[in-house]
């Protein structure tokens, strides 16, 4: 008999993978970070539990303080709550939360991203870089910034693998592909690229890509055919048996 194989390099299982990050954070006094993530706590726990992963948010085993947010790791047969209706539930909670602040406390605005790869038992891996590399990426930056100016709270950005298997599949129940843009998020200091979906609750895509300066360019209308030498006739032009007196061709007259 053969011996049994070991030291197999087995892919470990997928896992969902959600990070959340303050827009803005280090630019906020610190006397007012203590309460700005106080609320972004309480606006991810409640979406937690209004999406039935309250135990899960619970279990600090699944995800890790970055300061200014959150990586939250559940299982990838739970991913499409994260985006559907998890981001909805996020910018409803942050909305709120705006309504009823002080007006000298900051405003919360966040960046989110939805991610699912092979993770570890102890949820090392790639996966979980990728995650905060889209969350910081050019592109969901430039989404969070036309969402400020459209009042939204959220600027979401989704891996092209959570879109294909929530999204692009049919799982999601108000999201469609039509509410995504196609991009490729980059972070350049990172060396960083990869093809990404990007989200902004009540906004349309068109409004978000017009951010991302990718509009179409205008179409130039097609060139006039070049033009033949101006031919005129000056004077007296007769019939076949009569006469020309001075002939004009390309601004040279010929008598």
């Amino acid at each position: 008999m053969l011996p049994a194989p070991v030291d197999w390099d087995d892919l470990p299982p997928d896992l969902a993978i959600l990070v959340v990050d303050i827009v803005g954070y280090s630019k906020v006094p610190e006397t007012a970070m203590p309460g700005l993530r106080a609320a972004l706590d309480a606006a991810v726990a409640e979406t937690f539990t209004r999406i039935d992963l309250a135990a899960l948010w619970a279990d600090e085993r699944r995800g890790s303080d970055t300061g200014d947010g959150w990586i939250r790791i559940v299982p990838a047969a739970m991913v499409v709550r994260l985006v559907d209706p998890g981001i909805a539930l996020l910018e409803d909670a942050l909305h709120r939360h705006d309504r009823e602040r002080r007006a000298h406390e900051p405003v919360l605005r966040t960046r989110l991203s939805v991610h699912l790869g092979p993770l570890s038992p102890d949820h090392r891996g790639d996966a979980v870089n990728d995650a905060c590399r889209l969350v910081d990426s050019d592109e969901v930056r430039a989404a969070a910034g036309v969402a400020a100016e459209h009042d939204s709270f959220v600027a979401a950005i989704v891996s092209d693998e959570v879109h294909r298997r929530a999204v692009a599949a049919g799982r999601t129940r108000t999201l469609s592909e039509r509410d995504f843009l196609d991009v490729s998020a980059a972070v350049p200091k990172k060396q960083f690229q990869r093809a990404a979906w990007v989200h902004v609750p009540r906004l349309a895509p068109a409004t978000v890509k017009a951010a991302l300066g990718r509009e179409e360019p205008p179409v130039e209308p097609a060139p006039s055919p070049t033009a033949g030498p101006r031919l005129t006739f000056n004077g007296n032009v007769g019939t076949a048996v009569g006469s020309v007196e001075t002939l004009n061709v390309g601004g040279v007259n010929f008598a």
